[in-house]
């Protein structure tokens, strides 16, 4: 299974929890998954949110940073470019890269937004959906 994974999943990876459990075993549980370069720089402008739900420090903020980059394909902009105007006519514009690349992709998102659910060509799971999906619940 391939999934675009948007930022309020990522942040998540910054606890302990099973958000994060999933992403570090996605390999063994037969999931790729992907992000648009754009949610790195996403986390980084929202990084006093992140130290406060984490409880990390800054330094320590930096290296579950660099650490969560290794689970995810990094796909930079231009690859999902030519999608970007349907995108935004399924989804809110700041959201609209994940749909992009998942778009080209021609895969799922895994997000916990409810407003995703409210389209319907490309399938959305929640945590919840996906860890049953996984037989992880």
């Amino acid at each position: 299974m391939k999934l675009v994974v948007d930022a309020n999943i990522l942040v998540s990876f910054f606890r302990d929890n099973p958000v994060r459990f999933i992403i570090v075993n996605s390999d063994l549980l037969g999931i790729k998954l992907f992000i648009p370069e754009y949610a790195i720089e996403e986390l980084r402008t929202n990084k006093s949110d992140i130290l406060k739900y984490s409880k990390l420090n800054s330094e320590k903020l930096e290296e579950a940073l660099l650490e969560m980059q290794k689970f995810f394909g990094i796909i930079p902009k231009a690859s999902f470019k030519e999608f970007e105007t349907e995108a935004k006519r399924l989804i809110h514009e700041k959201d609209s890269p994940y749909f992009a690349l998942a778009l080209n992709l021609k895969c799922g998102i895994w997000s916990n937004e409810p407003a995703f659910k409210k389209q319907s060509k490309i399938k959305v799971f929640n945590t919840t959906e996906l860890r049953a999906s996984l037989e992880l619940a």
